[in-house]
């Protein structure tokens, strides 16, 4: 008789779990979500409103075509929190001249007199390399940036049993066989060993062997800074 395999039958346990896992949210999602009796107040949004204007304009369908496109809000504890993520976004390009722009796959799939509305502009991303993203004109008489108040509306339907089942799962994948497989099998891990980890551990490093040539003494009194050396 063969001999079991005890890595295969690990690694067998630890895809029944994971589906079983995949299977438990979509549970919880299907709960749905309960309206509250009164809503509660909760932070600020920074948003953009189309306003009554828009009835003047002729290409009122391609305004509500791109406005249904972009990232209409960015919410925030507080009003200056809001504004912090609004401008957060302007730093990253997904907001250009005061408007949020569009990807270049949202581009591709608006009509051809919405496109007429949007203009390419280039910029470089965070790795350095030239994107490309769209900026949107449309009539400042057609819509408002303004600060509103956000609330939460519903609360989730919760299920102690799923919550129960999901958490003896987690406890599963940490087992001592069972956490090895799982990390490997696991697409959303994070990577701490990305280029951008290594180039500051690596600067860290020189930085510090340049102190090899100074005194402790001046080192304990900051006489000589890390960071410049």
């Amino acid at each position: 008789m063969k001999p079991i395999n005890i890595k295969e039958q690990r690694l067998k346990e630890v895809r029944r779990l994971q589906n079983r896992q995949w299977e438990i949210w979509k549970l919880q999602r299907e709960l749905g979500y309960i309206k509250l009796k009164e809503p509660i107040r909760h932070g600020w949004y920074k948003e953009i409103v189309i306003t009554e204007r828009i009835e003047r304009y002729k290409n009122k369908a391609e305004i509500l075509e791109l406005y249904n496109k972009i990232e209409r809000y960015y919410w925030g504890r507080t009003k200056e929190e809001a504004e912090k993520k609004w401008l957060n976004q302007t730093s990253k390009h997904l907001i250009y001249k005061g408007f949020p722009t569009i990807s270049k796959k949202q581009f591709n799939k608006l009509s051809f007199k919405a496109q007429c509305m949007c203009t390419a502009f280039q910029f470089r991303n965070e790795n350095k390399k030239l994107s490309v993203r769209f900026y949107i004109r449309i009539p400042k008489g057609a819509y408002r940036i303004k600060h509103a108040r956000a609330y939460i509306t519903h609360r989730k339907r919760i299920d102690p049993e799923l919550i129960r089942e999901a958490d003896y799962i987690t406890s599963q994948f940490n087992k001592k066989g069972y956490y090895n497989i799982y990390e490997a099998m696991n697409p959303w891990k994070d990577d701490w060993n990305l280029t951008h980890f290594k180039q500051e551990k690596l600067k860290t490093k020189r930085h510090l062997k340049g102190l090899k040539k100074y005194g402790l003494k001046d080192v304990i009194n900051e006489t000589v800074s890390w960071e410049n050396h």
